[in-house]
C-alpha cells in the first residue's frame, strides 16, 4: 500500500529549493513544471554551488504572477529578478530547461546571468506556423491533462507506461519515478498561466536577437528532442544569440534531467567552474 500512497500525494510543491554551498547557481523549468523537475541533478551540483530551483510566477506552488493581465516572457523574467534580489542575490550563474532556457537568456539581457547554460530552450521559432505547431499541442495536452492525472495515477507503477507516456519528451520515461510523474501532470493541470501565456509568446514573438558579450552562454540541444527538433527550433536560436557555443547533449529527450544526469551535470558544471575558476584567479 505504500506505493500507491506515495503516488496520489497532493502536496503543494514549495517555492523553491536551495541547498549546497558556493556562487550561486539558479535552476529554471519549462512551462507547467515546478522547481522537482531538476530533482535529479541537485546533489551533484550542490557540491559546487549554492543551488536555488526556483518555481517560476504562476506556476503551481511558485509565487504568483504579479504583471498585469496575461504572463509575459518579459514579466516572468523581471520578476524572478526581483524575487532573488530580495534574497539579497544580485548575480549568480543561470541554468534552464525549455521556456526556463530562454528565460536564462533574458537574465543575460537584464545583466543578472553570470553565466548560462540553457537545455533546449523555447522562442526559436521562425514562422507563425513553427510556434503553433509547438503551441497547439501543448494546449492540447493541458486541456486533457488532468483527466489524464485522474485514469493513469492508478497505473502509474508501470514503469513500461510512463515510458510511452513520456515518450514526447523523454528517452526514458521509466527513469521517471511514478510519484514524480503525477506530481508533474498535477502541476501542469493547475499552472494557469498556461493558456495567457502561450497567447503572449504568440503577440510578442520569439527571443530578440542579443549578443551575449562576455557572459558564457552554451546553447545545449537535446539531440532526440521531439518536441522542439534542432534544426527547426535550435538552429534559429543559436543565430539569435550571438557569441553563445552551442553543443549537443547526447541520447536525451526535450526534458534532459532524468534521462542522463549525469551529462545535465557536466554541461553545467563546465559554463560554471570557467567563470568561478576565471575568477579566482582575477582575484
Amino acid at each position: 500500500m505504500t506505493q500507491p500512497m506515495e503516488i496520489t500525494n497532493k502536496t503543494l510543491p514549495t517555492p523553491e529549493y536551495v541547498g549546497g554551498q558556493g556562487s550561486a547557481l539558479i535552476l529554471l523549468h519549462g512551462i507547467g513544471a515546478t522547481w522537482e523537475v531538476w530533482k535529479p541533478v541537485l546533489k551533484a551540483l550542490e557540491a559546487k554551488h549554492r543551488v536555488i530551483a526556483l518555481t517560476l510566477p504562476g506556476h503551481y506552488g511558485g509565487p504568483a504572477y504579479s504583471g498585469e493581465g496575461d504572463a509575459t516572457v518579459a514579466g516572468l523574467a523581471d520578476q524572478i529578478i526581483a524575487n532573488l534580489r530580495a534574497q539579497g542575490i544580485d548575480q549568480a550563474h543561470v541554468a534552464g530547461n525549455s521556456l526556463g532556457g530562454w528565460l536564462a537568456i533574458e537574465l543575460v539581457r537584464r545583466r543578472f546571468a553570470r553565466s548560462v547554460i540553457a537545455f533546449s530552450p523555447a522562442g526559436g521559432w521562425s514562422s507563425d506556423k513553427d510556434y503553433l505547431a509547438v503551441a497547439k499541442s501543448l494546449k492540447v495536452f493541458y486541456a486533457l491533462v488532468g483527466t489524464m492525472l485522474f485514469v493513469l495515477t492508478p497505473l502509474a507503477r508501470f514503469g513500461w507506461l510512463r515510458k510511452a507516456l513520456a515518450k514526447q519528451t523523454m528517452e526514458h520515461g521509466e527513469r521517471f519515478p511514478a510519484a514524480d510523474f503525477c506530481a508533474s501532470l498535477r502541476a501542469m493541470s493547475m499552472t494557469r498561466v498556461v493558456p495567457g501565456l502561450l497567447r503572449t509568446m504568440g503577440r510578442d514573438g520569439p527571443v530578440a536577437p542579443m549578443d551575449a558579450g562576455d557572459v558564457p552562454v552554451r546553447i545545449a540541444w537535446s539531440e532526440c528532442d521531439h518536441v522542439i527538433p534542432f534544426e527547426r527550433y535550435g538552429q534559429p536560436f543559436v543565430e539569435r544569440i550571438h557569441g553563445a557555443e552551442s553543443t549537443i547533449v547526447r541520447g536525451v529527450g526535450h526534458v534532459p534531467m532524468y534521462d542522463d544526469p549525469e551529462q545535465v551535470v557536466a554541461n553545467i558544471l563546465e559554463v560554471t567552474n570557467m567563470v568561478d575558476t576565471a575568477g579566482a584567479v582575477t582575484l
